[in-house]
C-alpha cells in the first residue's frame, strides 16, 4: 500500500511540473506579443516624430545614445 501511495504523489508531482512547465510557456509566448507590439508602437512614435520634424532624423542615433548612456542599469550599478 505504501508503494502505491509513493507512486501516486510521484505521478501527481510530475503532472504538477507538466503543467506549470506549460504555463511559463503561454507566458513567454504572450510576454513575446506585448514585446513585438511595442516595439511596432515605438517604431510608429520613432516615425511620426520623422514625420512632424523632419530635422531629428539625423539626430536620433545620438538621442538614443544618450539615452542609453543615462539609463543603462548595467552602468549606473557600475559607479
Amino acid at each position: 500500500m505504501r508503494e502505491v501511495e509513493i507512486e501516486e504523489r510521484l505521478r501527481l508531482l510530475q503532472e504538477e511540473v507538466t503543467l506549470a512547465g506549460e504555463a511559463i510557456e503561454a507566458l513567454r509566448r504572450d510576454h513575446r506579443a506585448e514585446i513585438d507590439a511595442l516595439r511596432i508602437e515605438v517604431e510608429v512614435l520613432r516615425r511620426c516624430l520623422v514625420l512632424l520634424h523632419p530635422e531629428l532624423a539625423d539626430r536620433l542615433a545620438a538621442i538614443r545614445s544618450d539615452v542609453v548612456r543615462e539609463m543603462d542599469p548595467e552602468a549606473s550599478s557600475a559607479s
